[in-house]
């Protein structure tokens, strides 16, 4: 496995940190981050947010696991900002 690259390891951290604390926040927190159709909830910064957000452990582990796995070589292979570019995107 590809050493862990700068932003890959930060986004790992921060994909980790929201799903434990979250929880803590309460559940009304959650509904200004998740992604709600236009016309509802929908608020400008949901389509940034709703990517840092899991709904179970195992939902956690392995989008953890593929960024781990493919994300470090594509950040080593693309550079941080083409990588940082790409995650946005997806």
């Amino acid at each position: 496995m590809p050493p862990l690259q700068p932003v890959t390891r930060a986004l790992l951290l921060i994909n980790v940190a929201v799903f434990f604390l979250l929880p803590l926040l309460g559940g009304s927190v959650e509904a200004l981050f998740a992604l709600w159709p236009l016309g509802t909830h929908f608020l400008p910064w949901q389509v940034v947010t709703y990517s840092f957000l899991h709904g179970s452990f195992e939902h956690l582990f392995f989008n953890m696991l593929g960024l781990w796995m493919f994300g470090s070589e594509l950040e080593r292979i693309w550079g941080e900002k083409r990588f940082v570019q790409f995650y946005a995107a997806s």
